[in-house]
């Protein structure tokens, strides 16, 4: 990702629930909160944010190649950080039903039930780190790649679909004057799922001609 901001490395806490006098990463401009279900300040804009940098940036307590299902384990990080912010523009748009298309929000949370849905069945397809490290086959990496890749394609599609929730509730409208930065994020998001995108076609075609490979064996295999 070379033409937009690297995702920061820091953990969503200080910086998203951050005091009323921060200021912005772009444009000098004040960070923009909204109350989640406890009435705390929360920057939405930079929780997306940071969510991204739990699992697109290693970091030196979980290093990306620390162990085979280490980024999985961190993009559901990013799910659940990300799923956080959903619920404050959730709650916040039931709080102002006036203001804010029930709908839309709705949508935004079937969103996040069916990413969290396909996360638990990802997780539960992956092999144990030691069956990984210890089987003698490259079967275990592979469905490792594969589960990773595709969680990241899930959660990087929540993380979009939360960002364009809120461009058109904040952004758009002008409440949150950080545009600039907003717009660099949005297309990480974008770039880093269409790499994974891309890498998909990779697996799929492995994967067919693997069973394609199985097929043919075991016929071998039954022949007199």
């Amino acid at each position: 990702m070379t033409n937009v901001h690297p995702f920061p490395k820091e953990r969503i806490g200080k910086s998203a629930k951050a005091n009323r006098k921060e200021r912005g990463l772009a444009g000098g401009y004040p960070a923009f909160h909204l109350p989640d279900i406890n009435n705390e300040p929360v920057d939405v804009l930079m929780a997306v944010i940071q969510a991204g940098g739990l699992y697109l940036t290693p970091t030196a307590e979980r290093p990306a190649d620390d162990l085979p299902t280490t980024h999985l384990l961190r993009t559901i990080d990013g799910l659940n950080a990300l799923t956080d912010a959903a619920n404050v523009l959730i709650d916040y748009a039931m709080r102002h039903p006036a203001e804010f298309s029930q709908e839309d929000a709705d949508s935004l949370a079937r969103r996040g039930e069916h990413a969290h849905k396909v996360m638990h069945k990802l997780d539960e397809m992956l092999p144990s780190d030691d069956f990984i490290m210890t089987i003698d086959s490259y079967g275990p990496d592979l469905m490792a790649e594969y589960a990773t890749n595709a969680a990241i394609i899930v959660v990087g599609a929540f993380a979009l679909d939360i960002m364009a929730h809120y461009d058109e509730s904040f952004i758009q409208t002008g409440k949150d004057k950080r545009k600039a930065i907003f717009r660099d994020f949005q297309g990480a998001y974008q770039e880093a799922q269409d790499e994974c995108l891309s890498r998909s076609e990779g697996h799929e075609f492995l994967i067919k001609e693997l069973t394609s490979a199985q097929r043919a064996l075991k016929k071998l295999l039954k022949e007199p």
